[in-house]
């Protein structure tokens, strides 16, 4: 009998619990449809790339958002209310044309709510965008730098990779387009070496303005590029000649004159430490007789970059302090005398003329004079050969001039 009482008061606790569950549970709602507004439902289009490959562009209209009012029970209402739970999908696969136009869309929404689980009520609202006609078009890169560049140093071209963009969109926009600018700020100190960087840039106008790319509704194949301004030292280098001695002269006695006497290169700061002179070349005293004027391009190698703009030096070489002698030689002899050949002079004598001191000038015979004639590519019958004098018997005294010649006959045995 008791066990009896005792289960019949459990079955009444039971039902009084349900009971107040049941009264919450329909006083709330959750299982009752009502109508909630859904605001800032995203619109999103599909197969855009179809409209691409047809030359077309959504122009207007690609980023809007619409309202829906939804009824559903107010659990499915939290769901759909979710911060891009439901979008509106157009699909564009089937324009074929620029214009403006209205379509209907198809609503997503999340995996776990249903279709059957809500509707939409009131008016449906349309989309409405515009389709214009898509440009594609290369422009320039360019480079411009804004601040100071260090005493001393020289800053030279911009290099940007890639030199050029393709800018896309609606033909009338796309066409205001001149070129893309990269721009490189220094404010707080001069710049005194080489600037690398990967840099967004702005798109210019004819008008020299920049322009609302974002406003224009233009894009680029590439947001940013690789930009490179090449900061140099600069250095005033002095320009010489080597001097060889000959003709009895040496570097002491000749006075050398180059116009210009420096000029101004460029290039990396460890190239330009170790540069002291530039060589322009060599200049034979023998083959300088009173005062000869060479010209000389000017070489700065590959590492360094002549900023002067000069390209060739003028050298001035005189003679001083030595006395000159011309004298007439008649031993000519001949070596290298090709096989079954005879040769017979043309020439007698020539006169050669000699360099150095007064007194050993003076010293110096006829006699001690060789000219030598070499006969090693010599053919036969009467040709012209050059020759070359030798002096014994004084080191002090030189022959001026290599470009000596003689007649010669060569007459087979």
């Amino acid at each position: 009998m008791e066990n009896i009482r005792e289960s019949k008061w459990l079955y009444i606790v039971l039902s009084l619990l349900l009971a107040i569950f049941l009264w919450l549970y329909v006083g709330s709602g959750e299982g009752r449809e009502e109508i909630n507004t859904i605001r800032n439902i995203p619109v999103t289009f599909t197969n855009v790339e179809t409209l691409e490959e047809r030359g077309l562009m959504i122009s207007e209209g690609a980023e809007q958002t619409i309202t829906l009012e939804i009824k559903s029970t107010r659990s499915v209402a939290m769901k759909l209310s979710e911060k891009g739970a439901v979008t509106a999908v157009v699909d564009v696969s089937k324009i074929t044309a620029p214009g403006s136009y209205t379509t209907g869309y198809q609503l997503n929404t999340p995996s776990s709510v249903s279709q059957i689980s809500y509707s939409v009520v009131g008016n449906v609202q349309n989309i409405s965008y515009t389709v214009a006609r898509r440009s594609d078009r290369q422009v320039e890169v360019r480079g411009v730098f804004n601040g100071e560049v260090a005493d001393g140093f020289q800053r030279g071209e911009f290099s940007i990779t890639p030199g050029s963009i393709t800018v896309s969109g609606e033909e009338e926009n796309v066409n205001q387009v001149d070129y893309a600018l990269v721009t490189v700020t220094r404010e707080d100190e001069p710049l005194s070496a080489t600037f690398t960087g990967t840099m967004p840039f702005q798109l210019i106008g004819f008008d020299g303005q920049v322009l609302d790319a974002k406003a224009l509704r233009l894009t680029t194949n590439v947001d940013m590029v690789d930009v490179t301004l090449p900061v140099v030292k600069l250095k005033e280098i002095p320009l010489t000649v080597d001097i060889l001695p000959g003709g009895g002269a040496t570097a002491d006695n000749a006075e050398v004159h180059i116009e210009p006497e420096t000029i101004t290169v460029s290039g990396d700061e460890d190239a330009l430490d170790s540069v002291t002179k530039i060589v322009l070349g060599q200049i034979d005293l023998q083959t300088i007789f009173d005062q000869n004027t060479i010209t000389f391009p000017i070489d700065v190698g590959t590492h360094l970059e002549n900023v002067s703009g000069v390209t060739e030096a003028t050298v001035t070489v005189k003679i001083t302090g030595l006395t000159t002698r011309t004298l007439e030689v008649d031993n000519i002899n001949f070596i290298n005398v090709p096989e079954g050949y005879t040769p017979e002079k043309v020439t007698l004598s020539c006169l050669v003329q000699i360099r150095g001191e007064e007194e050993a000038v003076n010293a110096v015979i006829p006699s001690q004079l060789r000219v030598v004639a070499d006969l090693k590519d010599a053919g036969p019958g009467s040709q012209t050969v050059n020759a070359t004098v030798y002096l014994d018997g004084s080191s002090s005294v030189g022959v001026v001039g290599g470009d000596y010649k003689v007649v010669v006959n060569l007459r087979r045995n």
